[in-house]
């Protein structure tokens, strides 16, 4: 609709012509008191307040009609537009003089606050798409908002380009609208981070504008948006700018990404290098005990006796089973960093602690039987887990207490229940460790005794294990002992069979 009969337009308009009336009323009431100068001051007031809501052209006029009638009712002699004194046409001249430059000044002060007010909510709109922006896990998913973002300023359907490695654009908004050239315009736009079309100096003969979204080194995409916006250098400005924001965001994410993926190399790189190493030097030595070991019962298996060749055989078994175990924990371990990274579930059912302690301590060389102390509490609870893993578990606890323990030292496994938690629990009578280099322990490949063989793997094992099942793995060293506690959450226990309620 025309400006000239729009609802706002004619909401100032009446309130203006209306002040007019007021001030009318006013001049006859104080016909009869003040002379024909203090008459003419109220008509210079009525203009003024009058031109705040009126327009310069329909003040102007509105003025011209006012002092004509001014001249018809005030000024002698009254009733016509004749004039005696000169002095009373200066006046009605400097009245309508007056009138002009007042009105002038007041629409220029209600334009100049109208521009204030539009840069205002320019700024407060851009700050908060900054924040918006900025609080975005990934920009890319405003691209919807900033489309209405720019269609307000535009009054058209805005297309946004996004940058892409490869040949085509990906395109919102209505993609399959937009022509061949359209397409290459947003390309070229986006490629050479430029602004084309009609007002940029670049390309004015298209139809459309398209702006960049420019960040430092690049732009993230473009926006095709309607000629007609170049009209309006302030929108267009602040197009450029919520544009700008985002090509800074997308540029922001990317390098972010970048970022993170050559962390991710690095790390991938190192931890390859630290497991080749560690493979390298804890497999060498059981190999090498296999291996020569193996030879001399090939090679000299006349001349043993019988007791030598049962001892190789038992160091060959033994070898064998370190390597098994460390093998198991590696396996292990990347197994439940998979189930981590894809958000799965280990294969757990209702376990009984009791059998899962007696299957451990079965495996248990028989020359540690008498070391092991075990405290079972009586009726304790099922727990909801994977048995191969919880045994496992409590194997390299018991391990590594045999490897760091002193050599005739007690190590005492114990298990325990609670109403919510049950706890076990594996604790020796070596040195105590600092909780600085336990934290350290949990680490892949490392290890609290350099001399001791091993991948360095096993606490670390143990920490996958009880986050899998839902718990934590902690230590309270003493300074003559070591602690291990796993804590496992307790569900409803079933009554026959089923999974934890």
């Amino acid at each position: 609709m025309n400006r000239f009969f729009s609802r706002h337009y004619l909401q100032r308009s009446a309130t203006g012509l209306a002040i007019w009336g007021l001030g009318w009323c006013v001049l006859l009431l104080l016909d009869q008191h003040f002379d024909l100068a203090n008459l003419s001051l109220v008509l210079v007031l009525t203009s003024a307040i009058a031109a705040l809501w009126l327009p310069l052209s329909l003040t102007l006029v509105v003025s011209i009609i006012a002092l004509m009638a001014f001249n018809w009712s005030f000024v002698p002699p009254r009733g016509t537009f004749a004039i005696d004194l000169y002095q009373h046409a200066f006046l009605l001249l400097a009245l309508l003089v007056v009138n002009a430059i007042v009105a002038g000044l007041m629409v220029s002060l209600r334009e100049q606050t109208r521009r204030a007010k539009a840069h205002a909510d320019a700024a407060d709109a851009l700050r908060r798409w900054g924040e918006r922006l900025r609080d975005a896990q990934a920009p890319v998913e405003l691209v919807g908002e900033l489309q209405q973002l720019l269609t307000q300023l535009n009054g058209a359907p805005v297309f946004i380009a996004l940058d892409n490695t490869g040949d085509t654009v990906p395109l919102t908004n209505g993609a399959t609208q937009l022509t061949k050239e359209q397409c290459d315009a947003l390309h070229y736009c986006r490629d050479n981070n430029q602004a084309i079309g009609p007002g940029t100096g670049r390309y004015q003969e298209l139809a459309n504008i398209y702006l960049p979204l420019r960040g430092r080194n690049q732009a993230g995409g473009a926006a095709m948006l309607a000629a007609s916006l170049i009209e309006q250098p302030e929108h267009f400005a602040q197009a450029q700018a919520l544009c700008d924001q985002m090509g800074a965001a997308l540029e922001r994410q990317y390098m972010l990404q970048r970022e993170q993926r050559a962390r991710d190399q690095v790390q991938a790189q190192n931890l390859r290098t630290t497991f080749l190493a560690a493979i390298s030097h804890d497999y060498r030595t059981p190999l090498a005990t296999i291996m020569g070991a193996a030879s001399s019962l090939l090679e000299q298996d006349e001349r043993l006796h019988q007791e030598q060749r049962r001892q190789l055989t038992q160091c060959i078994l033994n070898e064998a089973d370190r390597l098994r175990r460390q093998t198991s924990n590696m396996l292990q371990l990347a197994r439940l960093d998979g189930i981590k990274a894809v958000g799965a579930a280990i294969n757990a059912d209702w376990q009984s602690a009791e059998e899962i302690i007696g299957s451990v301590l079965q495996r248990v060389p028989a020359d540690y039987h008498a070391r092991i102390e075990t405290r079972i509490q009586p009726d304790m609870p099922l727990i909801w887990g994977d048995a191969l893993l919880l045994a496992q578990l409590l194997e390299n606890l018991i391990d590594n207490a045999f490897k760091y323990g002193p050599e005739r030292g007690a190590i005492k496994l114990i298990a325990r229940a609670d109403q919510q938690t049950l706890v076990l629990v594996v604790e020796d009578q070596g040195l105590g460790i600092v909780q600085n280099d336990f934290e350290q322990l949990l680490e892949n490949f490392q290890r609290g005794d350099h001399r001791q063989s091993g991948a360095g793997i096993g606490l670390a094992l143990c920490q996958a294990i009880a986050r899998a099942h839902g718990g934590e793995f902690i230590h309270a060293s003493a300074v003559q002992s070591s602690r291990f506690e796993c804590r496992l959450p307790l569900h409803t226990q079933p009554a026959i069979s089923g999974e934890p309620r």
